[in-house]
């Protein structure tokens, strides 16, 4: 399908209401009070909807009550900005479900990562809506207050960029997030339009063995032939076999199979404390050790 026109959703004013949903796995609501008054102190209202209490399994409730608090809040006009409690999975089982025309029809700010990752590319690809990469409510107090300022400035629309370690030169759509869920999404109607894009990639507590199965998948369903560049964050809690080690870095893994594709390095993206919040489908650029995209109004 074709890639809908770009929707940048209103920036968040003081007074204004944030809702809190549960796309992924269940968290206990009682261990985000930090993160709940952070927000406040903030100038912003938050408020949970009651799916955030519900347990199925691992998850947060079915695929359908979790399906039912997103339509709610995206259709509530009282909520001008919904963050997802926590990643984790389950998230996967809402895309066939979802109504994308109501969600385009009534556009507003959505941010989460990890598990999210798939609502936030899904959501893009279908509507056009600018999503962003960014902290769950659950991720709030541990994450590094850089970022968490960084945060309110881009939801609030008072920046249009961020300063890195990176002098490359690049440009284009950004998607991505989480590497195995990104993964996932190769083969349905949900894949986002990489013909040069910026691929965003992170990952937390898996095997090197397995990610460069996971980047080769990419390659081979074409994901990265064409793209202009490729953000590698911070992959935590890497493991490999000690006494048969892999042999390969995440940096050489990407280069290997994408050779002629600038890797974007030193992006503070990724499930330790620098997370900063990015727009997902928006278009975005790297000069001069900053970069740079379309603020919010």
């Amino acid at each position: 399908m074709n890639t809908p026109a770009p929707i940048y959703p209103s920036a968040l004013k003081k007074g204004d209401t944030i809702g809190v949903i549960a796309p992924s796995s269940f968290y206990d609501v009682t261990q985000t009070q930090a993160a709940v008054e952070f927000l406040k102190n903030n100038g912003f209202n938050v408020v949970f909807h009651p799916q955030t209490k519900l347990k199925h399994g691992q998850w947060a409730g079915t695929p359908e009550q979790k399906v039912d608090a997103l339509h709610e809040y995206f259709k509530n006009p009282d909520i001008k900005a919904i963050i997802c409690l926590v990643g984790g999975n389950g998230a996967i089982h809402m895309l066939d479900k979802i109504d994308y025309n109501l969600i385009q029809q009534n556009p507003k700010i959505f941010i989460g990562y990890s598990d999210i990752t798939i609502l936030l590319n899904a959501i893009s690809m279908q509507t056009g809506l600018i999503t962003f990469h960014g902290p769950t409510l659950s991720r709030l107090d541990r994450t590094d207050p850089i970022y968490l300022e960084q945060m309110i400035n881009v939801v609030t629309g008072q920046t249009s960029s961020l300063d890195v370690e990176n002098d490359s030169l690049c440009e284009g759509p950004l998607y991505g997030g989480n590497l195995s869920v990104m993964q996932a999404l190769i083969g349905t109607p949900y894949t986002p339009d990489l013909n040069k894009a910026i691929l965003m990639l992170e990952d937390t507590n898996d095997h090197l063995s397995r990610y460069d199965r996971m980047v080769a998948h990419m390659k081979q369903a074409g994901w990265l032939k064409n793209l202009s560049g490729i953000i590698l964050g911070e992959f935590i809690k890497t493991q490999d076999n000690p006494e048969r080690p892999y042999g390969f870095t995440m940096e050489e893994i990407i280069t290997n199979l994408t050779p002629n594709t600038p890797i974007l390095k030193n992006i503070p993206v990724g499930h330790g404390e620098k997370l900063c919040t990015l727009p997902i489908g928006a278009n975005i650029s790297l000069k001069n050790n900053k970069l740079s995209f379309k603020p919010l109004s």
